[in-house]
């Protein structure tokens, strides 16, 4: 990825323990300062899994997954 490109949003279902909080409208901004420790879970499953029973990170709810749900819907 260049310094222009920007990674994929999140899943709007994706969710972690941030001290800054998130809403869809800030969620870019707490992309680059999240911690390797986090923890993830899904909205819609209310675990670490998604519907597609999948672990649920960062890295991994982007939209190449079929379980996806953009911000823009």
């Amino acid at each position: 990825m260049s310094a222009t490109e920007r990674p994929p949003r999140p899943c709007q279902c994706l969710r972690t323990k941030n001290p800054y909080g998130t809403t869809p409208q800030n969620a870019e901004s707490w992309l680059p300062g999240v911690d390797t420790t986090s923890t993830y879970w899904c909205l819609r499953t209310m675990g670490p899994a998604g519907p597609d029973e999948h672990y649920v990170h960062l890295s991994r709810c982007t939209p190449t997954r079929g379980c996806y749900e953009s911000s823009d819907a």
